[in-house]
């Protein structure tokens, strides 16, 4: 039996690290493993109630967030296992992940740092699991598009790897930080994760040590993982993007040896580099932009044309507004947005950033009458009632495109057709309350194994028992079963085989519906 200590290091995970974990126990029934989750510093900490159902986990809080590498550094102090893996909490593991790596370790001594194939929740590989260590060529090609454009090309597409294949067993300079496992003898003799690097980059690092010691690290497809990519660093959208570019700078400075061209040039590379992502991440949804810029532009015109008009005048005269409050508003209201990332999906639920918004037009409304009192003197009024316009009108067309949408989808039959599997008492809760939890999803109902132990709330949604699929699939017209995964991880048993004989795409849902948090697993990627 082979022995490892698992290392997560969570921040605000708590929707995705009960099913992350559920995966580790079913994939440990035959490993000796020790799981070890440190809580670092989140904003939403684990709650008590998922911790109780996992005794087996050793739980380590912290109070501040103190980056993935000294995180991982702290609960590897707690490992008392040969073997270490280290993992991401937003990951769904195979059941035989562990044994297969450590198979492959066990047959290669010279290797150092081991990953697998990683794969996103389409079934998709995330080509950053196995990687070339960067230099000038391979960053400029992927910054500028030619690696995509070249995939094949050794020269241009050497950063990710995508000319190699993935079927096949490589050595490579650097796997994910997200999957792999280390000796831990190897790891505490290079004495962890380099604590410089807060985010991103600690895991190159980490590759780039482990063979100037003369060790090889290595990708193998023998066994997948699921990777809900960027769950953990949602919250701090702007801050996780600063923190890669810095992370570049950082390795650059700390292995400047390995490059051919000044120093200078190549951060002045990825300084460059930070800018052309800045769009293409954080704002790739420009329509968004400008659809809210012409929400503010229409506030600002409703209502200071009206409010700013010279006594006794009662036409509207656009001639009255101060076009100066429009720039102000624009920017307050854009720019709170752009760094909640709401530009970075095509969401168009915008309600969970009224509290924001409002905030931060009433004190900017404040803010612009005592600047302006002095001089051309607004009335008070005008300033707040733009302001609230502003997020009135913001919500407003976020609404009108949801049902435009939503209408079009059925009308045109490009909604899926799905249904639940489960029932328990809490395992639904908040997938029914509104329309459109999953975007492009038409949930019909549930199903459950257990149907007399579905609680009432969710008896009215009750299709009946799974076993009955065939009949209810002919009835409804549905193609696609989401498998719910509970607040503690669990979810009701089912045959995936015999649903795919039905001719049904089995997805695990994973996540918070109130929060509109969640991911969808494609579970056949699953060994």
């Amino acid at each position: 039996m082979y022995s490892c200590s698992i290392i997560i290091v969570a921040y605000n995970s708590c929707d995705f690290i009960p099913a992350c974990l559920k995966s580790i126990r079913d994939a440990c029934e035959n490993v000796d493993a020790q799981v070890i989750v440190l809580d670092n510093g989140s904003e939403s900490p684990i709650l008590p109630e998922i911790k109780a159902f996992f005794p087996e986990v050793q739980w380590i809080d912290s109070k501040v967030n103190l980056g993935f590498g000294k995180g991982c550094n702290l609960a590897e102090k707690q490992a008392t296992k040969p073997y270490l893996f280290f993992i991401n909490p937003d990951t769904v593991v195979s059941r035989d992940s562990f044994t297969k790596v450590l198979d492959f370790m066990e047959e290669h001594p010279e290797s150092g740092t081991v990953g697998c194939r990683i794969l996103n929740e389409d079934g998709s590989i995330q080509w950053a699991c196995r990687r070339s260590f960067p230099t000038p060529i391979s960053a400029i090609s992927k910054t500028i598009g030619l690696a995509s454009l070249f995939p094949k090309s050794k020269l241009l597409a050497s950063y990710n790897m995508t000319y190699a294949d993935p079927d096949e067993m490589t050595e490579v300079d650097a796997i994910s930080g997200s999957f792999f496992c280390i000796r831990r003898d190897l790891y505490e003799k290079l004495g962890g994760f380099d604590e410089d690097f807060f985010m991103y980059g600690e895991d190159l690092d980490l590759c780039f040590r482990t063979k100037a010691a003369g060790f090889k690290n290595y990708y193998t497809p023998s066994t997948n993982i699921l990777h809900f990519k960027g769950q953990s660093c949602r919250t701090r959208r702007f801050g996780s993007y600063v923190d890669f570019y810095k992370a570049m700078i950082l390795y650059v400075k700390k292995h400047k040896d390995q490059y051919w061209i000044p120093i200078f040039l190549v951060t002045f590379g990825i300084v460059f580099a930070a800018f052309v992502g800045m769009f293409s991440r954080l704002i790739p949804r420009f329509w968004k932009i400008f659809l809210d810029v012409a929400a503010v532009a229409l506030s600002t015109l409703l209502t200071l044309s009206y409010c700013m008009l010279p006594a006794g005048q009662s036409a509207w005269n656009t001639d009255f507004v101060d076009w100066k409050w429009l720039g102000v508003f624009a920017v307050i209201n854009v720019g709170a947005l752009a760094l909640k990332g709401e530009y970075g999906n095509a969401g168009l639920n915008g309600f969970k950033f009224i509290k924001l918004l409002l905030g931060l037009n009433i004190v900017a409304s404040v803010g612009a009458f005592v600047y302006d009192k002095g001089s051309a003197p607004v009335p008070h009024y005008g300033l707040f009632a733009t302001g609230i316009l502003v997020v009135a009108l913001l919500m407003a067309w976020r609404r009108i495109a949801f049902w435009i949408n939503y209408f079009y989808r059925i009308f045109a039959k490009k909604r899926h057709r799905s249904i639940l599997l489960g029932g328990s008492e809490d395992s639904l809760n908040g997938w029914f309350d509104r329309y459109n939890v999953i975007p492009g999803i038409e949930i019909l109902g549930c199903v459950s194994s257990e149907p007399e132990k579905i609680s009432e709330e969710n008896r009215q949604h009750l299709l009946g028992n799974v076993s009955e699929m065939q009949s209810i699939c002919n009835r409804t017209g549905c193609r696609e079963l989401l498998v719910v995964s509970n607040f503690s991880g669990y979810r009701e048993s089912f045959d995936i085989n015999w649903l795919d004989s039905l001719g049904l795409r089995v997805f695990l849902l994973i996540g918070n519906a109130a929060e509109g948090n969640f991911a969808l697993v494609n579970l056949k990627y699953l060994h």
